[in-house]
């Protein structure tokens, strides 16, 4: 979240109206756009070493603000400014035009010293007086003079009541010239009690990262805020971060038994230090058997695998895809949750007639033990739809509206499936001819996302006996592009501020064609080498030397094959003039394999090494009867009963967290109303399958 402000930023004292709207088409969230009015400053970000940025902000012109005996309608007609400001910042802080109501208040915190500042049109030394109305009168606080350009300045200790303050001019004579007495428009100030209160988790698992909100109002964006914990009957401080524009302050905690803690601001700026009451939060034991994490393309639901015939026994995680984040592939406000998996949403669609076939799944996964997360996002234009909302100045609405969905629709968890845009490419949302967002800003908008999404979810009823999942997919990596062996530091600590940490270990994740590379496996378990650099044994070991635990990780599965054209005829061989390499997974799925005969033909073959199933087709490659559209295959890399049962066997000896499957749809045979690949996962990897 956005540390910054007090200390480190200027800000309007207004209060512009912000009008309520509804959230945009299609999330069936209801979310108003905008909330009710409030003081927000605009803000800047500028570095800091906590998750969020800090605000910057000019104040407006003072031409703006001048004295008069009479409300004007926009620019007032005398000549007498008035400014009010936090001395404590050394920054004025503009008021704007007297004409506009909301601008006539600014909340405060008893104690604080407030700068009220201003210029006189007319130059030369005059008397000042500046006026407090308490107690249904107006009574004289303290007198100046000003300099001789006009200017003036008063700092006002707050009192423990709401106060309205004034500026006058009386009449005098300067060089000779009389000078009309002037009264300034009215600024109050309401002095507003501090409150606290912290998220977190009532329970965790042992030695996982999670994340811990301490919010604070009146907000002081920049104001210090330190995590404590009771150790030995004594409270210790275990973390520091700032309050950010809205008064929340972000930490990342990783406890090894049941704790208690509280989070306290400390006095700042005159203002009297605030505590939130504790919080006590319980360790469980993570869990023994592997995870089994498969998700279900919501949008081809009539197409692929009816929702009937989904086996959620042999699962522990249900994922439903999808929707998607606002200003991404489904267009939308930023901001915004846009549903993304077609008529599956639609009411009444299920095969039960009563629900939709999403909430159908929710239900069914339920029924059968399993836990059901929501997709959130996936490749393409989804990354530039997560940098757009996950700016600070709109962060919080798309959580809200997040976890408002996963209540709304009964889920368990959450999958941020953010595939892109986070190392600093052009075409992730930068405006026209604007320099694009940097690596490092889109991956602190990322891991300020997950904890902010796991903060609000905490304040939620469903999740506070049982505390929401968040998991995300990652890549694995290429050994060659590694630094001592170990991944980027920000992909280690996403892995470790989330339940599960999977890796998209199939398809174009693991094999490459060009560019120096020997064709290679999709979904390669060991064996991997300088031109083929990636395996799934390689990729955990990487995070692993990362700080990242090996209960934590997943590998993947993909339910699909790619094949290299007939110039490639087994694995480990040049790709550089082979120009065919087909890795779609919705032609090349499961099913469409069966029905096209690429499994009916070829010679299946074992590779021992990467444990990996494939098929060669010789010289001349195979093109389907079905589809002789089709360029011809000359290697087919895919997954079988044999490579699923070598990964599970693997997970379970090396202490992996688990697997996903993409998708469960792929693996559907409609002519025999069955899952073959399924049925293995399940063998493989479900206790008693």
């Amino acid at each position: 979240m956005a540390p910054g402000y007090l200390g480190a930023v200027a800000h309007e004292m207004s209060c512009p109206t912000r009008t309520p709207g509804s959230g945009a088409p299609g999330t069936g969230t209801g979310t108003v756009e905008a909330g009710a009015a409030r003081c927000r400053p605009s803000q800047t970000p500028v570095t800091r070493s906590t998750i969020g940025a800090a605000g910057t902000a000019g104040a407006a012109g003072d031409r703006e603000n001048r004295m008069t005996m009479t409300p004007p309608r926009w620019r007032p007609a005398h000549p007498l400014l008035l400014v009010a400001s936090m001395a404590m910042i050394g920054a004025v802080v503009t008021v704007p035009a007297p004409s506009v109501a909301a601008s006539a208040t600014s909340t405060v915190i008893a104690g604080e010293k407030v700068s009220i500042s201003g210029k006189l049109a007319s130059r030369g030394k005059r008397p000042v007086v500046l006026e407090r109305f308490l107690h249904k009168r107006w009574t004289r606080v303290v007198a100046s003079r000003t300099t001789s350009r006009g200017r003036y300045t008063f700092v006002v200790t707050m009192p423990h009541h709401s106060a309205g303050y004034r500026v006058v001019a009386p009449r005098t004579r300067v060089h000779g010239k009389v000078l009309a007495a002037r009264v300034s428009t009215t600024r109050r100030y309401a002095v507003a009690p501090q409150r606290a209160t912290l998220t977190l988790p009532s329970a965790v698992v042992e030695g996982r990262r999670v994340g811990a909100q301490a919010t604070f109002s009146p907000a002081r964006p920049g104001r210090p805020v330190a995590l404590h914990q009771l150790v030995d009957g004594a409270w210790t401080t275990i973390a520091t971060s700032v309050q950010d524009a809205h008064g929340r302050a972000s930490f990342k905690i990783a406890q090894q038994s049941t704790s208690t803690y509280r989070a306290v601001t400390p006095a700042w700026r005159g203002a009297a230090a605030r505590g939130t009451a504790s919080r006590t939060t319980s360790v469980t034991s993570p869990a023994d058997d592997p995870w089994v994490t498969g998700y279900y393309a919501g949008w081809f639901w009539d197409q692929m695998y009816p929702p009937e015939h989904v086996d959620m026994s042999a699962m522990t995680h249900f994922v439903f895809g999808r929707v998607a984040p606002g200003a991404g592939s489904i267009g939308g406000r930023a901001g915004t949750v846009v549903e993304a998996a077609g008529t599956a949403h639609d009411p009444h669609l299920s095969p039960d007639g009563t629900r939709s076939v999403e909430d159908y799944l929710v239900k069914k996964a339920h029924d059968a033990g399993a836990k059901a997360l929501l997709m959130l996002g996936g490749d393409g234009n989804d990354g530039a739809g997560f940098v757009l909302s996950s700016d600070d100045a709109v962060r919080a609405q798309f959580v809200d509206r997040v976890v408002d969905y996963l209540v709304e629709h009964d889920y368990d968890g959450v999958d941020v499936d953010w595939e892109n845009c986070l190392d600093g490419a052009r075409g992730c949302g930068e405006a026209t001819n604007a320099a694009p967002v940097t690596a490092h800003e889109a991956q602190r908008r990322l891991l300020a996302l997950l904890v902010d999404i796991r903060a609000e979810a905490a304040t939620r009823e469903r999740y506070r006996s049982t505390p929401v999942l968040v998991t995300f997919p990652g890549y694995p990596v290429n050994t060659n592009f590694l630094t001592d062996g170990k991944v980027e530091p920000w992909q280690a600590e996403v892995a470790n501020l989330v339940d599960q940490y999977n890796l998209m270990s199939y398809g174009i994740g693991t094999t490459w064609s060009g560019a120096g590379w020997l064709s290679w496996f999709s979904g390669a378990l060991t064996g991997a080498g300088p031109r083929t650099p990636v395996d799934i044994e390689s990729s955990i070991a990487a995070y692993v030397r990362s700080g990242v635990p090996r209960s934590r990780l997943g590998i993947g599965i993909g339910f699909y094959g790619i094949y290299f054209g007939p110039r490639v005829t087994g694995p480990r061989q040049e790709t550089d003039r082979e120009r065919i390499y087909e890795v779609n997974d919705v032609a090349l799925a499961y099913s469409e394999l069966v029905r096209k005969g690429y499994l009916r033909h070829g010679a299946p073959k074992w590779d021992e090494p990467a444990q990996s199933t494939y098929r060669t087709y010789g010289s001349k490659g195979y093109v389907p009867a079905n589809d002789r559209r089709a360029n011809p295959a000359g290697f087919l890399s895919y997954e079988d009963a044999r490579s699923i049962a070598a990964k599970g066997q693997w997970v379970k000896d090396s202490g992996v967290g688990g697997t996903i499957i993409w998708t469960l749809n792929y693996g559907w045979l409609p002519s025999s109303r069955s899952n073959p690949l399924l049925e293995a996962v399940k063998k493989a990897f479900i206790k008693g399958s």
